[in-house]
C-alpha cells in the first residue's frame, strides 16, 4: 500500500488572488519513492500580467534488506 504526502504552499496577495503556488507530492510504496514538485507565479500589472510554472519530478529505489543464513 502507498503512502501519500502533499505538501502546497501559497502566497496570496492582500485582495486575494494567488501570487505564486508550490506543490510538492511523495509517493512511498513497494520499495520505491517518488517525488513531484511544482512551482507556479504570477505577475500582474495594471496593463498586463504574465505567468510562470516549473515542474519536475524524480523516483528512487531504496535499498532491499537480505537476511544472511550462518
Amino acid at each position: 500500500m502507498a503512502d501519500y504526502q502533499v505538501v502546497i504552499k501559497r502566497i496570496v496577495s492582500p485582495d486575494g488572488k494567488i501570487i505564486a503556488e508550490a506543490k510538492s507530492v511523495a509517493i512511498d510504496g513497494d520499495g520505491t519513492r517518488e517525488i513531484s514538485q511544482s512551482v507556479s507565479v504570477n505577475v500582474s500589472s495594471h496593463s498586463s500580467s504574465s505567468s510562470s510554472s516549473v515542474k519536475s519530478s524524480s523516483s528512487s529505489f531504496s535499498k532491499s534488506s537480505s537476511t544472511h543464513n550462518q
